[in-house]
């Protein structure tokens, strides 16, 4: 039976199927790439188990990380006691919310006992962590296994993952190819079936843009409406990313909202998102394209009318606006800012002065710039930034909000066509369509939204470059209006291009 059979008779066949009369039988990638909420649902009926999908995954690890290389470290053994105890849970009629689903974590979240390397070999003799990062605390809770944690740019300093202490991590669409950052590991992971959901963190793209490279489901919450252990400021957060736009809400709808361990307190309650496809009838949606940063590849630029046809086949109205964020900083300015002005910036250089020269370079680099000018990262830095951010934010809410604009959209990223282990501080810079990019090109599209942070995004499938590599769209929403953006993703994975589905599968591990 394939997967696309199984999902669209499902509703028939789990209700002809009650007290387990039958059972389907699957192969392992349809079972490895299957959605949780698919998942869920053929636990219930005895259909198959958690340690069915568990094994499933573990072959796909098994078959392709040797060239995908997304796992720092992997905890098959524990997953599979877990596993067989979600099972038995489905037998007994214990089972909680997301009982037995998989998940990868990024190597920045943990469970207690575990080891956070930052993807650095300055950290590869940490000591494990005597305590579960929220996230992670909160999908155990309700029955999720955590089952591998994920590769990132040494200590998150890149939007392309590749380090001096893990490699290159390659994208399982094509392996030519990068697969984002800093949560690249957990978008590959996730693209080539070692686990169903993962989790991520986004403080200039971190989230979307994995996403992107690797057609996923990915959102940057709000700030402060999921809880982190450590607190960096507003423009960073942690978020789910999914294969499907069902599991991304499912994941958000566990990991919002208040923790009661030790963790950075949260805004408040949060509003548990619908899964529910709504009509986007009488919304109003303003496309920004490239915001004045930089112009996209030609092959996104015609994804992102593709993606306009979706939204107002779903009733939207849908327009292009000429908007120009005219950013008075430069990208890395604004980063190195965020990174070294702020709570984490003097313990940082301290803890790494006379070190840079054992880190990948990027990170060395850029470390070792912030400590020979650090005068320069001070309460000034600080202000400069925060009053950019104020007018980038009054020129949005003038220009495009008050004109009765629900929210916005915009292409995730100008083009996907990144080896797999650029370098953006030494390589020259890419080329494409007669456009040469800025080095920072990865976070042009989507840094302005960490800036401005309190404004959820989320990145969805748009299509695949002519390398076979996805490429997304960022829907915007309004200051903590994360169910809008929501709705909007919903009405748009209906017409969204089918990933791992029929022909759309990740096939170029090489």
């Amino acid at each position: 039976m394939t997967l696309s059979r199984t999902l669209k008779f499902a509703p028939i066949a789990l209700a002809l199927l009650a007290g387990n009369t039958l059972a389907a039988d699957f192969s392992q990638e349809e079972l490895a790439f299957m959605p949780a909420n698919t998942q869920i649902e053929l636990f219930k009926s005895g259909m198959i188990t958690p340690v069915d999908v568990l094994q499933a995954q573990k072959a796909q690890y098994e078959a392709t990380n040797h060239v995908v290389n997304a796992v720092t470290y992997e905890h098959w053994d524990t997953a599979l006691e877990a596993a067989k105890e979600s099972t038995q849970r489905y037998q007994d009629g214990t089972y909680r919310s997301m009982e037995g689903v998989t998940f990868a974590v990024k190597d920045e979240h943990h469970d207690k006992g575990w080891k956070v390397t930052f993807g650095s070999k300055l950290h590869m003799d940490d000591a494990p962590m005597k305590h579960a990062d929220p996230m992670v605390s909160k999908l155990n809770e309700v029955g999720a296994v955590p089952v591998i944690q994920t590769t990132v740019p040494e200590l998150y300093f890149n939007w392309v993952t590749s380090t001096d202490a893990w490699g290159t991590s390659r994208n399982p669409w094509n392996s030519d190819f990068a697969v984002g950052g800093s949560s690249g590991g957990s978008g590959a992971a996730v693209a080539a079936g070692y686990a169903t959901i993962a989790t991520g963190s986004d403080m200039g793209g971190s989230i979307r843009i994995p996403s992107s490279f690797n057609g996923l489901y990915g959102l940057k919450p709000a700030a402060f409406s999921v809880p982190n252990a450590t607190l960096y400021s507003y423009f960073s957060g942690s978020g789910p990313i999914a294969r499907s736009f069902e599991d991304m809400v499912m994941m958000y709808n566990v990991m919002s909202g208040p923790d009661a361990a030790w963790s950075v307190p949260t805004v408040g309650e949060q509003k548990k998102l619908s899964k529910e496809v709504e009509s986007l009838e009488g919304m109003k949606i303003a496309y920004l394209g490239d915001m004045g940063t930089s112009p996209m590849a030609n092959y996104v630029a015609e994804g992102m009318e593709d993606a306009m046809e979706v939204l107002r086949k779903q009733g939207a109205t849908v327009d292009v606006v000429d908007f120009d964020f005219e950013m008075q900083m430069g990208l890395l300015e604004g980063v190195s800012n965020l990174a070294f002005s702020g709570a984490l910036g003097a313990p940082m250089m301290d803890s790494y002065e006379g070190k840079t020269d054992q880190m990948t370079t990027y990170t060395g680099k850029l470390i070792q710039k912030a400590i020979d000018h650090r005068e320069d990262y001070d309460g000034r830095a600080q202000a400069k930034t925060e009053a950019e951010v104020q007018r980038m934010w009054t020129k949005l809410a003038e220009e495009v909000y008050a004109q009765g604009y629900d929210l916005v959209i915009a292409p995730t990223m100008p083009t996907v066509t990144v080896p797999a282990d650029y370098n953006f501080i030494t390589d020259e810079p890419l080329k494409e369509d007669g456009q040469t990019y800025d080095n920072a090109v990865g976070m042009m599209y989507t840094l302005p939204f960490n800036l401005l942070g309190w404004l959820p995004a989320a990145s969805v499938p748009a299509g695949l470059s002519p390398d076979g590599v996805p490429f997304g769209l960022q829907i915007i929403g309004k200051p903590d209006d994360t169910a809008t953006v929501v709705k909007v993703a919903g009405a748009y994975s209906k017409g969204a291009p089918k990933f791992f589905t029929g022909d759309l599968m990740p096939n170029g591990v090489k």
